[in-house]
């Protein structure tokens, strides 16, 4: 009875640690783009500002307002997948075809970057959860694009053994560092912040792709090395 108290007591205190973390992580994050905004708002109130100084002002803001707009959005999803105990909606669907749909619907990001996109999937059937399994291809997709060099390559396959589908996410850019990798898929994580490129990014949208497989019982791991970032999560086939 002793070592179950003793046992409760520690697992409350590591949830309390988790909520004031996460309070204080979200606040932080909500806080950056709010004051942001505020500024340029302020600055636009100067009638001496050229019109391109306008522009890239109101760019900005734009900028910043998309930010705060996918902050909610994940903090709202994120907030629904940590409730939900059992999944539910399961049905069979196409996976390479809800995979290509997702590229299509990005089209427009990995074309402004001229990436070159290597297609390889097999032709598969999995039943989940489509709806939240979307979110994993769009975030996980979306994720390549924004740290793709300008004009590399962009692959994703679909392979399978042992009765299982590997779905691979693969970009080329920077490497991310060793000692950040076990850290990649934490709540609020960003990748070498000094050196990032995507001032959207809330660090929710792989701690998001995670749970979402987890609940799935299915696992993700990455990679980096010479510029190459791989993702690669497993979906049991029937």
């Amino acid at each position: 009875l002793s070592e179950s108290f003793n046992r409760m007591a520690q697992e409350l205190e590591n949830t309390e640690l988790l909520r004031s973390d996460f309070i204080n992580n979200f606040s932080h994050e909500f806080k950056t783009p709010i004051v942001s905004l505020r500024g340029f708002a302020k600055i636009l109130k100067n009638d001496r500002l050229t019109k391109e100084e306008r522009d890239e002002y109101l760019d900005i803001i734009i900028s910043e307002s998309n930010r705060l707009s996918q902050l909610s959005t994940n903090v709202l999803n994120l907030s629904k997948i940590e409730k939900m105990s059992i999944l539910s909606d399961m049905e069979s669907f196409d996976l390479s075809e809800e995979v290509r749909q997702s590229v299509l619907l990005l089209e427009s990001k990995w074309q402004k970057k001229d990436l070159e996109l290597f297609i390889d999937m097999d032709e598969l059937e999995y039943r989940g959860n489509k709806a939240l399994l979307n979110q994993v291809w769009i975030n996980l997709i979306d994720n390549a694009i924004k740290f793709s060099a300008e004009g590399s390559t962009l692959g994703l396959s679909i392979t399978t053994k042992g009765g299982k589908a590997y779905v691979s996410v693969r970009n080329t850019g920077q490497t991310i560092p060793p000692e950040e990798l076990p850290l990649i898929f934490d709540r609020f994580h960003k990748s070498d912040k000094s050196r990032s490129v995507d001032r959207e990014g809330v660090g929710l949208g792989l701690y998001i792709v995670k749970t979402i497989l987890n609940s799935h019982k299915e696992n993700i791991t990455v990679s980096s090395e010479n510029g190459v970032t791989e993702f690669v999560f497993t979906l049991t086939l029937a």
